[in-house]
Order: C-alpha cells, then sequence, then structure tokens
C-alpha cells in the first residue's frame, strides 16, 4: 500500500523537496533518510512508515518529477505550434522556466543521468529513457519530415538537440544561469538548424 497517500500536501510538500534536494546533492549511496527526515520536520521512523525503503523514496521522487514535467508539457499544448522548431522551442522555455523555478527538481535530474548506484540503476534506466521519449513523440510530427532536405537524420538532430539541453542544465545547476541569454542562444540554434537543414520553401 503506498502510505504516503495517507499524507496531507502540506506535510508531502517538505519531503518531497527535502528529498529532492538530499538525492539531488549527495547522489542515492550518500544521501540520510535520516538528514531528508530532519529537514522535513517528521520522524525517521514515519519517514519509513510512509515511504517504506530509500529505494522506494528514490522511486517515488522519479515518477513525481516525471508528472511534473509531463504534467507542464500538456498544460502548454507544446504540440499544437505548427513547426518543429517552433515545438523545440516552446518545449525548452517551458522545461527551463520549471528548472529555474523548483532548482531541487533540476539539480534530482541531472544526478540521475549520473547515478551509478546499482539498487537504483534500473530505475534511472527506466525513466530517463521514457522521458526523452515523451518528449520526443511530443515535439516531432510525422508531417515534419517532409519539410526537411533530403537526407538529413530526424533522429540524429533531435540527439543533438537533447544533448544540447542537457549542457544547458548544467549549466543552470552550476548557478551559472542566464534564463534570458540561454533561451536567446536557444532561439538563434533553432533559427540556424531550419534554414539548414529545411527545404527552401518550408522557410
Amino acid at each position: 500500500m503506498e502510505k504516503y497517500r495517507e499524507l496531507s500536501e502540506e506535510k508531502l510538500q517538505p519531503i518531497i523537496e527535502a528529498a529532492l534536494k538530499c538525492f539531488g546533492k549527495h547522489g542515492y549511496k550518500k544521501a540520510s533518510m535520516g538528514d531528508i527526515a530532519k529537514s522535513s520536520g517528521v520522524s525517521k521512523p514515519m519517514l519509513f512508515h510512509y515511504f517504506g525503503t530509500k529505494r522506494d523514496l528514490y522511486l517515488y521522487l522519479s515518477e513525481y518529477v516525471r508528472n511534473v514535467m509531463v504534467d507542464a508539457y500538456k498544460r502548454n499544448e507544446i504540440d499544437v505550434c505548427c513547426d518543429l522548431f517552433e515545438r523545440i522551442t516552446a518545449a525548452s522555455r517551458m522545461k527551463m522556466g520549471i528548472l529555474v523555478k523548483y532548482p531541487q527538481i533540476l539539480r534530482f535530474i541531472i544526478s540521475m543521468f549520473e547515478e551509478t548506484d546499482e539498487e537504483v540503476i534500473d530505475i534511472t534506466k527506466k525513466i530517463m529513457p521514457e522521458a526523452q521519449r515523451f518528449s520526443y513523440d511530443l515535439v516531432v510530427k510525422k508531417e515534419d519530415a517532409a519539410k526537411f532536405k533530403e537526407g538529413v537524420d530526424i533522429d540524429a538532430v533531435m540527439r543533438l538537440l537533447f544533448l544540447m539541453a542537457e549542457g544547458y542544465a548544467h549549466e543552470m545547476s552550476d548557478g551559472r544561469c542566464d534564463l534570458e541569454k540561454i533561451t536567446e542562444e536557444l532561439e538563434k540554434t533553432m533559427h540556424m538548424l531550419k534554414n539548414n537543414l529545411y527545404k527552401e520553401e518550408y522557410l
């Protein structure tokens, strides 16, 4: 039984925030349930009571973060934009806005990319590709393929963009974030890619 559902939102959120911060800063192995309990204002036994094991809490956070991002994509109706590069830009702006507002989520996501602990590696290997696939399916439509020049590999373009987004995320996590500058760089990159990869009639 998922006992955390018994918690009110008022009591649940401090636990989520403390756990995201702790796992994001220390990684899975060094994160302490005792520290999370202390930071969130609950006892360690109660933390185990509501979330089970440390792994269970990590799994909950992984799914929580994924759901936050998915819900944001759906609310902002990213997929209604007509052009691929407009959808990518809109999705990236939305995502960066969330990560600037909730830096603990950003740090946790980055820690998931870097996680190597065998106890949770199966979680990260499942959640991260699922999240990337959702983003891909949201922004890439079948009709987009016809707009590209012959020989362009759309999947390769998207992989490049995911790597670029990961680089921006690291900048943001290091406290070097200038959202306006990143957005400007992103728009310039999208414009350059569109001009170089699209057939002339779609420019």
